[in-house]
């Protein structure tokens, strides 16, 4: 007993001398400091477990335009601070930032949480990581009208602001890159690069590297912290349009910009035997991830010329003559040319018309085989001649033939632009696809209607 006594007297004088048992595995607790100067404090920072988890929310956000000039749809709150983050408002220079600063595509806001989470199991005796800005609760404008010196970009959900770890471990943005534990905020950014970020963009000063194209430096106002950009997924959706006359499925895919202000429609193939431009329209889809246009792409018009190997549809008829214009009768069935018993006697052509109707696209795009040139007279000319160029094929200055879908296009819709690109014969390498997809990308987002 009086052993006992003698013990717990002990302990009563340690702990009055401001000693406190710890065990020796477990790092010390992290601190915040508040004020600078003199007037610097040091507060112990909540334990982990004083903070609750993030509640992860699913809300199939919306991306639209681009993070200079978009907005957001259904936008998810990144939480004002967690056990691996805190938020920063970089008007006030306090924490946390305001809630309306803080919306991001429920993509941005997920990745954001897992690369914290991970980069803090992996660093327990680091600070937490601060995040800025993120967007506008719909995005939009966020320039200097918001305060300090704005944004020109974060507009659509896309960009968060993520200061560099300080050396000294306090809980605030760097004043200077001799402040930045640049260990730690290379281990950061390389965290970020394997989430799937688009670009990163650094401080000249800041030391840190990434690989090339998609990190870079950005002298203004980047020496304290990384500014992150996702790629934006394309807003790819599949239709089935109709069938062939012998049941095929016809499909229209949609991707690229649905906010965006002119449409484009690419068709791979319209003659069966003639379908090199189904290659191009593959090559569109990924590339469309950056479009700023509304992208319609029919890789194939004419699924049982393609599947018999010849230039008519499946009932002998030519596709690209028995459209409603200057449409005349002649031949019989599977002649090269047959115009078809009357103008839109055959599914496809029929289909073509109703989706060209529907869309109203500012310009049109069908591939053909195997002239090797860039073809089209009229106002379509003024977007033919750029796609030639890119494309490094000629341009010849011609006029469609009788029910062919562009003449129809013409007449239809006198300000818009629609022209054939005839690919060379035999095999297409897949560099030349890409070399065509990123021209028809290109001319399709510049495209506009001549009145």
């Amino acid at each position: 007993m009086r052993r006992a006594a003698l013990s717990a007297a002990a302990v009563v004088v340690v702990l009055a001398a401001g000693f406190s048992f710890r065990p020796a595995h477990e790092p010390p607790p992290a601190t915040r400091f508040v004020g600078e100067g003199h007037k610097l404090q040091a507060r112990p920072l909540p334990r982990p477990k004083q903070l609750p988890r993030p509640r992860l929310v699913r809300a199939r956000s919306l991306a639209l335009g681009l993070p200079w000039h978009g907005r957001l749809v259904r936008g998810v709150r990144l939480p004002r601070e967690g056990r691996a983050f805190f938020t920063w408002n970089p008007v006030r220079k306090r924490s946390p930032n305001a809630g309306w600063r803080r919306y991001g595509t429920d993509r941005l806001v997920h990745t954001v949480l897992a690369v914290v989470t991970a980069y803090a199991r992996s660093h327990p005796r680091a600070p937490r990581v601060g995040i800025g800005d993120l967007s506008r609760t719909h995005g939009g404008d966020f320039g200097p009208r918001f305060g300090g010196i704005g944004h020109v970009s974060h507009q659509n959900g896309l960009d968060v602001d993520v200061y560099y770890p300080r050396r000294d471990r306090r809980e605030r943005p760097p004043l200077s890159p001799h402040q930045i534990d640049r260990a730690l905020a290379q281990d950061l950014l390389d965290r970020f690069v394997r989430s799937g970020a688009a670009q990163i963009f650094v401080g000249p000063h800041t030391g840190l590297r990434g690989p090339r194209g998609l990190v870079g430096v950005l002298p203004a106002y980047h020496d304290n912290h990384m500014h992150v950009r996702l790629a934006r997924r394309p807003l790819a959706r599949s239709y089935v349009l109709g069938r062939s006359q012998r049941g095929r499925p016809i499909r229209v895919l949609r991707v690229g910009d649905r906010a965006g202000r002119r449409k484009a429609l690419v068709v791979g193939c319209i003659h069966g035997n003639e379908c090199a431009g189904v290659a191009v329209v593959r090559r569109l889809v990924p590339l469309a991830r950056r479009a700023s246009v509304d992208l319609w792409l029919v890789a194939d018009l004419n699924p049982d010329g393609h599947a018999l190997g010849v230039r008519q549809n499946g009932r002998g008829v030519d596709l690209n003559r028995n459209f409603p214009v200057n449409w005349r009768a002649r031949g019989r069935r599977w002649d090269p040319e047959y115009p078809g018993p009357k103008p839109l006697s055959e599914r496809e052509a029929r289909i073509a018309v109703r989706l060209i109707e529907r869309l109203r696209p500012d310009v049109t795009i069908w591939y053909h085989q195997p002239q090797a040139v860039v073809r089209i007279s009229g106002h379509s000319a003024a977007a033919a001649r750029p796609y030639a160029r890119l494309a490094g094929l000629p341009f010849r200055a011609l006029g469609s033939p009788p029910g062919a879908a562009t003449a129809w296009q013409h007449r239809r819709f006198p300000c818009a632009a629609a022209f054939v690109v005839e690919l060379p014969a035999g095999r297409f390498p897949a560099a030349a696809a890409a070399r065509h997809a990123r021209a028809a990308l290109r001319v399709s987002a510049l495209a506009s209607r001549s009145c």
